[in-house]
């Protein structure tokens, strides 16, 4: 996740890349872009800047400076989020991103799915989206079942129960019977609560989906657009998934602009740039990389179901 492995000595040189990669001759394409990265580099890094007057630096400059590989694909991913940011996302400044992801010998799936939305190609951004992000990392995409699913029922497979499952919705449904606070009941009352159908249900989520509902109640977001970009933040920070930035960065264009499609939902509004937009979601990139835990690859979420949320949540250290 961007920002979370560089010191606050790096961050004038980060944010004047920033500013020559996405800044056009005329200026930002959104005012979001700037307003993003200001509070960014301020929460994070403790840099204050004006990104409209910042010069820019060049990926020379960068580069002989950045040396580190992961920073340099760290950069390269905040740059394609400002992408996220656009509707529809100018060529120049794919082009220009493009050849800073040269310059800095980085290319990942990010960059795949930046290139899909520029070229307005929704339907196949969709399909790499869920292919490439962690909920595509936890289908079993080589599993022969899997791609029936696929190929009888689409892009829902990735996402959605799209055949009834009565044993893997039994299992979902014993969460009720536990203790009053602990991690399974709280994350039953989550789902009545919202009347969401339970995985294993047609139309619920499915097994992969619903992974990350068990951090919507350890992070304690909603399922609102602000709070399905809180959850995402933070599992990206957390985790050292590829697929978990992935993700935050896809729900960006997903909640900001809706240029990428959603298999879940069907609208969208501009969460980002909304008043305390960003300052939410920089709360849960901080609280994502004070987690002890990789959420995505180290917990069996039932294994623990039976524990008291706020142990979990102090074992964590996010208390």
């Amino acid at each position: 996740m961007f920002l979370i492995h560089n010191s606050p000595e790096q961050a004038p040189l980060i944010a004047a890349a920033l500013v020559g990669a996405c800044r056009m001759p005329d200026g930002w394409t959104t005012p979001t872009q700037p307003q993003t990265l200001g509070v960014l580099f301020d929460k994070l890094l403790g840099y204050k800047t004006d990104f409209n007057t910042l010069a820019p630096a060049t990926p020379a400059e960068v580069g002989g400076i950045i040396t580190d590989q992961q920073q340099r694909y760290e950069l390269v991913e905040l740059m394609a989020t400002m992408e996220m940011m656009c509707r529809p996302i100018p060529a120049a400044l794919q082009k220009s991103i493009d050849e800073w992801a040269r310059s800095l010998g980085v290319e990942n799936r990010v960059l795949l799915l930046a290139r899909d939305l520029t070229e307005q190609a929704q339907t196949r951004a969709t399909v790499d989206f869920y292919r490439l992000n962690w909920i595509g990392e936890a289908d079993a995409l080589e599993d022969p079942q899997f791609k029936r699913l696929l190929q009888q029922y689409g892009n829902a497979a990735y996402a959605l129960t799209v055949e009834e499952d009565p044993a893997e919705t039994a299992r979902w449904a014993k969460l009720a019977g536990h203790p009053k606070g602990s991690l399974g009941k709280e994350l039953s009352n989550f789902y009545e609560k919202r009347g969401f159908k339970l995985p294993g249900q047609i139309g619920g989520a499915n097994a992969a989906l619903a992974q990350h509902d068990w951090l919507h109640v350890i992070g304690d977001y909603d399922t609102t657009a602000i709070g399905e970009l809180e959850v995402t933040a933070f599992m990206a920070s957390a985790s050292k998934s590829a697929g978990a930035t992935l993700g935050f960065i896809g729900a960006v264009s997903l909640y900001e602009t809706g240029l990428l499609h959603s298999l879940v939902t069907h609208s969208y509004s501009q969460t980002l740039s909304a008043p305390g937009g960003v300052e939410s979601v920089v709360a849960a990139i901080r609280k994502g990389k004070n987690c002890r835990v990789d959420p995505l690859s180290d917990i069996d979420y039932f294994s623990i179901a039976d524990q008291p949320l706020n142990q979990i949540r102090a074992d964590w250290g996010l208390l």
